[in-house]
């Protein structure tokens, strides 16, 4: 091989290696590596607490009031007064007296005429049948009546929904909730008034005061209703101030 073959052997012999050397150096765009990666990852994590979640006390106590009520076995007496507005007239409604237990009901209740003439009505619902009786007239079963025409305040509440929260408030110093739903404690039916017929209910709203665990305390009910008194057709307006009592503990009702 001569001088000049031998300088290009040698030329290109190092610019191989000076390649090689150029090939072991990464050509791909840099960035974190595994463990700048698990680093920055368990900064964040200990670094951000986590959320805490708030429990509003209204909701809470309105859960536990769905749940009360809408258990099979819930019991409770009320007491309330109040009266029956119609066209022509209105009646006094006192002493009246509501027991509840499951699905079983009794309402009782007086009706005073503004001419002083009173009538002690009373109703009951048991195993799914339904019973009346006016002043010292004998008993009479309610042949249409079903689950749909129950007297009983919570008798509408099947689901969430037909509970509406209206908020807090107080009452005996304390705080307790305010909560809405549909309640017919005393239907049209119950109005002693032998030229009363076509009674319907259109319309019914029990405004109610919960403890923090749920338990009704008292409230305010109105029921609207209409009938036909000797043809004619009127607007029945019932209103009731209600107060719980011995919520939970049993209560007896038995068919007449």
């Amino acid at each position: 091989m001569g001088g000049r073959s031998r300088t290009r052997a040698i030329a290109g012999l190092l610019l191989a290696l000076a390649l090689a050397g150029c090939e072991g150096q990464s050509t791909t765009p840099t960035g974190p590596g595994p463990s700048t990666t698990a680093q920055a990852t368990a900064s964040v994590v200990v670094g951000s607490p986590k959320p805490v979640a708030s429990r509003d006390p209204g909701q809470a106590a309105l859960t536990k009031f769905f749940t009360l009520v809408t258990d099979d076995g819930f019991s409770y007496q009320a007491t309330f007064t109040g009266k029956s507005r119609h066209t022509v007239d209105i009646l006094a409604i006192s002493k009246g007296l509501l027991q509840v237990n499951g699905a079983d009901v009794l309402v009782r209740a007086t009706f005073t005429y503004r001419s002083g003439t009173r009538y002690v009505v009373e109703h009951r619902s048991v195993g799914g049948k339904g019973w009346i009786k006016y002043g010292s007239e004998p008993w009479v079963r309610l042949a249409a009546f079903g689950p749909a025409n129950s007297m009983a305040a919570f008798a509408a509440v099947h689901a969430p929904p037909d509970v509406t929260y209206l908020g807090p408030t107080k009452a005996g110093g304390k705080t307790a909730y305010q909560v809405q739903m549909a309640s017919a404690i005393v239907s049209p039916l119950m109005i002693p008034a032998g030229n009363l017929t076509e009674r319907a209910i259109t319309d019914s709203k029990l405004v109610l005061l919960i403890d923090a665990d749920g338990k009704p305390l008292s409230g305010t009910a109105t029921i609207t209703g209409r009938g036909r008194v000797s043809g004619q057709l009127q607007e029945i307006v019932i209103d009731l101030k209600v107060t719980f009592l011995k919520v939970g503990q049993k209560v007896t009702i038995a068919a007449p």
